[in-house]
């Protein structure tokens, strides 16, 4: 049975947000979270900004409604200069990998948050969005790396991870809401042009725009951030807006949080070697509630 366009679109975000962030970790502890955070929005929203002149998007925009066009704005604030921004913090205090566990609550938040708008799951999707919870947990339950600060840091860390979170679900679930009458490059567009906007208000707020700037002309970085940008926030952003589009926000939600089982497998690949035995379980278990969720509909 194929997967629906939608849930096959947010798990290719997935993909693409697991590879990008190995690359961000080393900006991100050299430059800072929000510095890191500010590069890669408007990077890609430069390139989104010239991608609608060259296909012509700009005229889908006049027929959006005012008021969806505010919910994807606030969609922005939320998931990317709150959201994005708290995930680049917990990576520097607690790790990728505990980071990417602590994502996999989104889905809580954006179900809580989706089921006054009449969004349900069935019971098929339940049971996968349980599996694919499982097979998250097998697979970084056995990561016993620790930040090389304790206590209190990892503590701050924990908390940010799940604000990160919470951005990431209501994000989500915002989105869904605007996107009835904007469509996906526009929305995209919007999503991370205002979220660019709140990152150079706070930076000029704390005087935070030079690390920006140095994080730019280090020649060092300066690529890492570049290809990560364009895959991790350019391509993957129009994936998830397409996939919140085509599915619903809780099914969305759940698959984008699946970024620690593609995690696993890139730095299998990438370290040629091969996962432990709960590891590979794990991925096993995740991908089978995958296919249950996407397939339940």
């Amino acid at each position: 049975m194929s997967i629906p366009v939608g849930e096959a679109a947010c798990l290719g975000a997935a993909l693409l947000w697991a590879g990008s962030l190995q690359l961000f970790a080393g900006p991100i502890a050299r430059h800072g979270a929000r510095a890191v955070n500010l590069f890669k929005c408007t990077f890609a929203t430069v390139l989104l900004g010239l991608t609608l002149l060259a296909t012509g998007g700009w005229s889908a925009m006049e027929g959006a409604s005012g008021v969806n066009l505010l919910l994807v704005a606030l969609s922005g604030i939320v998931g990317l200069t709150i959201g994005d921004t708290a995930l680049f913090g917990a990576v520097n205090r607690i790790g990728t990998h505990r980071s990417l566990l602590l994502q996999t609550t989104a889905p809580v938040f954006a179900v809580g948050l989706a089921w006054p708008l009449g969004e349900r799951l069935n019971t098929g999707q339940w049971v996968g969005a349980l599996v694919i919870f499982l097979g998250v947990v097998i697979v970084l339950s056995g990561d016993h790396t620790v930040a090389s600060d304790t206590g209190s840091r990892r503590g701050i860390g924990v908390i940010i991870g799940l604000v990160a979170a919470l951005g990431q679900g209501a994000g989500v679930v915002i989105a869904k809401a605007g996107m009835a009458t904007v469509p996906v490059l526009p929305a995209t567009f919007v999503r991370l042009g205002v979220g660019a906007l709140g990152l150079i208000f706070i930076a000029l707020a704390t005087s935070g725009l030079g690390r920006t700037i140095q994080a730019c002309s280090d020649r060092s970085s300066l690529p890492r951030l570049a290809i990560a940008s364009l895959f991790g926030t350019y391509l993957a952003m129009l994936l998830m807006m397409t996939g919140v589009a085509w599915a619903p926000a809780s099914v969305a939600a759940v698959l984008l949080a699946t970024p620690p089982i593609f995690s696993l497998i890139l730095e299998s690949v990438i370290g040629r070697r091969w996962p432990s035995a709960r590891g590979l379980a794990g991925t096993v278990i995740a991908v089978i509630g995958v296919a249950l969720l996407a397939t339940s509909g």
